[in-house]
This record gives structure tokens, C-alpha cells and sequence, in this order.
């Protein structure tokens, strides 16, 4: 595959793997030219058999948000193959997937194939979304729930925090006044500036002791296959998905929860593991 297209078919398999029913096997996709832009119309798939939708867990995405990347990211894509002296401006995309690799075909009014891609299982196994993040997620959504409701329910409502590096304590003050303290560790930062969510343990300048557990679970020196969300130290996306991440991590590490501390004059938030009941 031209390392020109790289990129922009990462782009869109995520998008494809956020927007389609988990364990599916043919997904075709239609796309029109609306208000000047190209725009995904339909999405249907087919997957193993009579079996059902394979389970996905809430990963806090907007579809319509998603579904707007997507096209966006198609349009590009018609764009790039006109270059190459074939023209594709709208119609159907086909991509199917097996257990080693996943192709991309753009395919004319008649049904053949005008043009293709071919992304190889090690490809997939890089990007962000995959199913065996699903697979992680999932097995410690109820968990977390069950958690943060707990969590929430003990420390009411906040009105302001303080955190101590040295000690990896969070103080966090009440709205009557008074003052809770428990340890925790720094699972990352969002900045929605540019729509970047960025591991703790990213940044080589904080104390090592406030994000250890964080990084033994993402474990970045070990890249595990299929977990490039966990192992990236940063990347692009949506606050919900920064959020779906770190409640992994909480349950990971043995935390109580999760608490959302926003900075001033809209510089982000950053999230800490609770590591013990306020």
C-alpha cells in the first residue's frame, strides 16, 4: 500500500470500527455528495453467521461525530485517487476483514472494483481502535460503574482541588467547607484545544511515583498487540474516549474511581485514580 494512503485508511478503519456492530465481518457503506461534501449515507454489515452482534462497550463517542470524520476522511481519500487518474466522487465502499488482513475496495455504479487497499493484521493490531480494546473495556465497564457511583455518592459535590506531587495526594475541598485528602494516581490529561488525550506517564518531568501503577498497566515498553490506546503515550480523540480509557485503568490498578479535575480558562482536565475511599 503507498504509504501516501497510510494514514488516511488508519483514520478511517477506526472510525469504521467505532461505527459498526462489534465481530463484524463485511461492512458496505454508501456515500453522497451533500451540500458540497462528500457524506456516508447508509452502513450496513454482516458478520459470523446467524450469530449476534458481538458486545461493544460505551466508549463515550458521538456517532454522528464520528460518522462525520469518517466522510471527511473519504472525501480525502476520492481526492488522493483522482491524482492517480481514477475518478471516484460517491458510491459504495466495501471493506471485509479476516484473520489476516482487512481490504478496502471503492467500487464503480456496476459493482466492480475501481480501487483497493489492503491493511495487513499487523496494521490493524496498531491502530486505535480494535477489537481487542473492546474486549479490554468491556471486561471492566461494570466494574467501574459500580465504582464510580460509589465514589460520586462519598465525595458529593466539589468546588475545588489541590495536588501534591511529592506525595501523590489529592485534596479536595467540599462546598461546606471542609477538606477531603486521599492518594491517587495521575492517569492523564485532555486538552481540548487539539482534541489530545495524553498518558501520565507521557511526561518525563512529573514525579514517577504519581503514575507507576498507571504505567505498569498501559505498559508502553511492551506494546501490547492490540492495545496502542494504552501504549501511545498521546493521540487525538474525543474526551469520552479519553474517559472509557482511564476507567479501565482504574479497575486495572485496584483504584476507587475517578475524579475529572478541570483547569482554569479552559486548558483541559486532568484525571485521577482514587486510590482509596474518601
Amino acid at each position: 500500500m503507498p504509504s501516501a494512503f497510510s494514514g488516511l485508511l488508519y483514520s478511517l478503519h477506526d472510525s469504521l470500527m467505532l461505527l459498526a456492530p462489534g465481530g463484524w465481518l463485511t461492512v458496505e457503506m454508501k456515500f453522497e455528495p451533500i451540500n458540497g461534501a462528500l457524506r456516508v449515507t447508509e452502513l450496513s454489515t454482516r458478520g459470523e453467521g446467524s450469530k449476534a452482534p458481538k458486545p461493544k462497550p460505551n466508549l463515550h463517542v458521538d456517532p454522528r461525530n464520528e460518522a462525520e470524520r469518517l466522510s471527511d476522511a473519504m472525501g480525502e481519500l476520492a481526492a488522493m485517487i483522482s491524482w492517480s487518474g481514477k475518478t471516484w466522487s460517491h458510491g459504495q465502499v466495501r471493506v471485509e476483514r479476516s484473520d489476516d488482513f482487512a481490504e478496502w475496495k471503492l467500487l464503480r455504479d456496476d459493482g466492480s472494483t475501481l480501487w483497493f487497499s489492503r491493511l495487513t493484521q499487523t496494521e490493524l493490531d496498531a491502530l486505535l481502535i480494535t477489537d481487542s480494546l473492546f474486549d479490554a473495556i468491556e471486561g471492566t465497564e461494570r466494574a467501574f460503574h459500580d465504582l464510580q457511583h460509589r465514589l460520586e455518592h462519598r465525595l458529593g459535590a466539589t468546588i475545588g482541588f489541590g495536588f501534591d506531587s511529592e506525595t501523590s495526594e489529592l485534596t479536595l475541598k467540599r462546598e461546606a467547607g471542609e477538606k477531603v485528602i486521599v492518594p491517587v494516581q495521575v492517569v492523564g490529561q485532555y486538552l481540548p484545544e487539539s482534541f489530545t488525550w495524553a498518558w501520565s506517564w507521557g511526561d518525563e518531568t512529573a514525579n514517577p511515583e504519581t503514575f507507576s501503577r498507571v504505567r505498569k498497566v498501559c505498559e508502553p515498553d511492551l506494546r501490547p498487540v492490540g492495545l496502542s490506546a494504552l501504549w501511545r503515550a498521546h493521540f487525538h480523540c474525543d474526551e469520552g474516549f479519553a474517559w472509557a480509557l482511564a476507567s479501565h485503568v482504574v479497575v486495572s490498578i485496584g483504584a476507587r474511581g475517578l475524579f475529572r479535575a478541570e483547569l482554569p480558562e479552559g486548558q483541559g482536565a486532568v484525571f485521577f485514580a482514587v486510590m482509596a475511599d474518601p
